[in-house]
């Protein structure tokens, strides 16, 4: 009682935040809301009608479902490939020293100052028919003709490998810096090796920033829509691409709402059993 006589009387934080909550529920969860409703109403003629079940069904076709699928798994191995990629450059950073540090996350952030779009036009000119890629395996001898590039799998994996590696070394670097180095150098006096210390010490630590990143990484890659629909042609479809179809291109809100909540459940129990293969990588040993 007297916490929550505080709360309200004395800190005014709940005042303070009234602004915050007023939004969150105008402009989420009351869309979310409409949203959930929408997605059990069929919708015909600009009005919605009755109930039902059937939009739900749909979304367990085997096209739709593989769509969630493929997206599952495309999300855990780019955000495994950059948990792989990010470790060495964050640890890395994580000893030098000031100098050299603040220059080199400077750089790490330079690309966030680039719009998103321009950052994956750019990609263009680097795997195009004719791009810099293709001229300079022709150039070095590796292969004969150009090869096709975009519209693959490969190069949308590797744009967003290139897009979202940032996001996996920040939360990284944050958590190795704040390691206790001692702790390195009593397990290195008492005799352990570089390696078992590493493997000891420094990686369950490091828990936290790698979590941290890989669900960070597994939603946005989850989600992508400008990536596939830009470099992959529109021929391989992710959850994103297929909800702005049901919303944009062909009108149907239940049926996008329906699609939107079964990807977003779907997301949640992936991120779950992501957690427990980070948890047993880290911490099992």
């Amino acid at each position: 009682m007297n916490n929550f006589k505080k709360l309200f009387y004395e800190d005014g934080a709940f005042f303070i935040s009234i602004p915050a909550l007023l939004w969150q529920l105008l402009f989420l969860i009351l869309p979310i809301s409409i949203m959930f409703i929408a997605s059990f109403l069929i919708y015909k003629s600009g009005t919605f009608t009755k109930f039902t079940f059937e939009h739900y069904k749909s979304v367990f076709d085997l096209p739709h479902f593989y769509v969630i699928f493929r997206s599952v798994i495309l999300a855990f191995f780019n955000s495994t490939l950059c948990l792989i990629f990010a470790y060495p450059v964050a640890y890395y950073l994580s000893i030098r020293t000031t100098r050299y540090k603040n220059l080199s996350l400077f750089f790490l952030t330079l690309p966030f100052w680039i719009n998103f779009l321009v950052h994956i036009y750019s990609w263009f000119f680097i795997l195009d028919y004719a791009g810099l890629l293709n001229s300079l395996l022709i150039k070095l001898g590796i292969i004969k003709t150009p090869v096709h590039f975009i519209n693959t799998v490969g190069s949308i994996m590797l744009v967003m490998l290139h897009g979202y590696l940032p996001f996996m070394i920040l939360p990284l670097y944050t958590v190795l810096e704040k390691l206790d180095k001692k702790l390195i150098e009593a397990s290195l006096d008492l005799g352990a090796t570089r390696t078992y210390t590493f493997f000891r010490i420094v990686l369950p630590l490091s828990y936290t920033g790698a979590s941290a990143g890989f669900f960070l990484v597994f939603v946005l890659s989850f989600g992508e829509f400008l990536i596939p629909a830009l470099l992959g042609g529109g021929k391989t479809l992710f959850v994103g691409t297929l909800i702005s179809e049901y919303f944009l291109m062909l009108g149907s809100l239940p049926q996008g709402a329906a699609f939107t909540f079964v990807s977003a459940l779907i997301l949640i129990l992936s991120l779950l059993f992501c957690r427990l293969l980070l948890k047993y990588f880290f911490r099992g040993r």
